[in-house]
């Protein structure tokens, strides 16, 4: 059949060739074909050839399409899927109603096929390569929902996520979880490992939580070091708990940067929607809860939430917006425990002691506020009062005459893992003119163990090296201990009061003192009470004591009086 007689041409009332429309179509662009009522072949442009790479047999008239087709599939060249299904459509279709649909190919392309019915039978179809579109738009796509750096969803496909799985809840009662990821201390490794080894700790991270979750799982990145999990179609609680297990197995790895070797930890916090009448959307918050309660406790561990968290979390959130607060009406000051050397019965300095003057609750001891030493902020800030407070006042004792010996600060984890502790103490002895050699540092166990112990370590030694001593707090209660003597300067030992107070410990009081004086550190026994317990220290041959048997801790406006008394008794 002449294509002139299945086209009707609009050139052709006004003396255009219809030669001319023919070459014009032939040179379009885009793929164009017309195929008859017979289903053979009536014209294709070059285009088309091209596009399916026809041999001249197929591209000429009366070519049928059943061999065209099953050409373009022998060689790769066709719609992987959905021919039938649109040949199908096209053939119900009335005559100008365009059939269109979008087809990949077996060799990767996506073409956008039209076909248009004809009056007289058959069709027109144009067929538009369109992968290059396609691949930008699922470029667009990628960074709209994706993490460059990880390549993980983000936030918003983590929250297009949750709305499927909250509307899969509501519909078919689905049970499903979530579950919040933080990386404990990550700024800390940014700040003194650099961000290039942060974006290795958050490239093994995300490797790390593919492996321990399921394939259906979306593990997205929120930002920063948090990350997050929608787990669906789950049946119970062990559903949840498995991959967080599996996630803390994997974690147990150290991972390897730039030549070193450092351990990596989070915590995580976990909620499981399973009561269908309650609002799913309270899920993300109580994951948050969670999570926050995982951190409060002290790291690296998991929580999966239960209904009376709400509760201690909000206390808690209250409690640290009035320590907040305090802070900025200079509501924290110190107070001074006696710190006694047993052998010449003299004060050998002071334990200098947090204390919060609530202005309704009176004064408060840090077991009172702790959970503000679990805040960075509020930590360093703390930490900042009690050093700008304590030497202070010991530049008031000095002037005064005032034999007060040492005075020992109590330093966070969270001051030191700040890689800035060193120079901070320094200016400050500097700046208030007090001498290294009058200040002790009281370092608890677990500052030695996990991520930073590499900047701990440097901090230590740069203040053992002006002159300030180092004392091991709460000795035998944390981890490694021996390690830490032998890896760490370290002056003093201090026994933690549940040794002191307890009888069946006092095998383990003798040892302490006995390891002391084998590494030539001097040895501070905490919460003396009694006599009896002072005597049996000085029959061990424990140096200092300190505790209620000689004095409680005290306003720095006693100390004078005190130690004038206690020299003179």
């Amino acid at each position: 059949m002449p294509i002139s007689n299945v086209i009707s041409l609009p050139g052709r009332r006004q003396g255009v060739d219809p030669e001319l429309v023919l070459a014009a179509l032939g040179n379009l662009p885009h793929g164009l074909c017309m195929v008859g009522a017979d289903g053979r072949l009536a014209f294709c442009n070059s285009a088309f050839v091209k596009m399916y790479r026809l041999p001249e047999h197929l591209a000429e008239p009366g070519a049928r399409r059943e061999a065209i087709i099953a050409h373009c599939i022998e060689t790769d060249q066709g719609p992987v899927r959905g021919v039938a299904e649109h040949l199908a459509k096209s053939a119900a279709a009335s005559p100008g109603e365009a059939v269109i649909g979008e087809y990949g190919l077996a060799d990767g392309r996506t073409v956008r096929v039209s076909h248009t019915p004809l009056a007289c039978g058959g069709y027109v179809a144009t067929h538009e390569d369109i992968s290059d579109r396609v691949a930008a738009s699922a470029q667009i796509e990628f960074l709209a929902y994706r993490d460059t750096l990880t390549r993980l969803p983000n936030r918003a496909a983590f929250q297009r996520s949750f709305d499927d799985a909250v509307a899969a809840a509501e519909r078919a009662q689905e049970m499903f979880g979530v579950i919040m990821i933080d990386v404990d201390h990550f700024k800390d490794i940014n700040d003194t490992l650099g961000h290039d080894a942060g974006d290795a700790l958050l490239l093994s991270l995300s490797d790390l939580l593919r492996r321990a979750f399921r394939k259906g799982d979306t593990v997205s990145r929120l930002g920063g070091d948090e990350f997050a999990v929608v787990l669906r179609g789950l049946s119970g609680r062990e559903d949840l708990a498995r991959p967080i297990e599996t996630l803390q197995a994997l974690l147990r790895t150290p991972i390897e940067h730039a030549g070193r070797s450092f351990a990596i930890s989070a915590s995580i916090g976990a909620a499981l929607h399973e009561d269908h009448d309650c609002d799913p959307l309270h899920l993300l918050k109580n994951a948050d809860v969670a999570l926050y309660e995982a951190k409060a406790g002290g790291r690296n561990r998991c929580v999966v939430f239960q209904p009376a968290m709400r509760t201690q979390v909000e206390q808690r959130v209250e409690l640290l917006r009035e320590v907040r607060l305090g802070l900025e009406q200079g509501e924290f000051d110190l107070y001074y425990q006696p710190v006694v050397d047993i052998g010449s019965n003299v004060v050998a300095g002071f334990e200098a002691l947090m204390r919060w003057n609530h202005p309704e609750q009176g004064v408060l001891a840090p077991g009172a506020f702790m959970a503000a030493f679990e805040d960075t902020d509020l930590a360093l800030k703390l930490g900042e009062v009690a050093f700008e407070r304590a030497l202070g006042q010991m530049r008031a004792w000095l002037d005064a005459g005032v034999d007060f010996g040492r005075v020992a600060i109590n330093v966070s984890t969270e001051q030191f893992r700040s890689g800035r502790l060193a120079g901070e103490i320094a200016d400050r002895l500097a700046r208030w003119g007090v001498p290294p050699s009058r200040l002790t540092i009281e370092v608890t166990e677990n500052v030695y163990m996990g991520w930073g112990a590499d900047v701990v370590a440097q901090t230590v030694c740069a203040l053992h090296d002006t002159g300030v001593l180092i004392a091991l707090d709460d000795f035998g209660t944390g981890y490694a201990s021996l390690a830490n003597l032998r890896q760490f300067p370290v002056d003093r030992l201090k026994i933690d009061k549940s040794f002191v107070q307890n009888a069946e410990d006092d095998a383990i009081v003798r040892a302490v003192i006995n390891l002391g004086a084998s590494m030539g550190m001097k040895v501070v026994a905490e919460g003396v009470e009694k006599a009896e317990q002072l005597a049996t220290l000085s029959r061990y041959g424990c140096d200092h004591v300190q505790g209620y048997h000689f004095a409680k801790p005290m306003p720095a406006g006693q100390v004078p009086a005190f130690v004038s008394r206690f020299s003179a008794s």
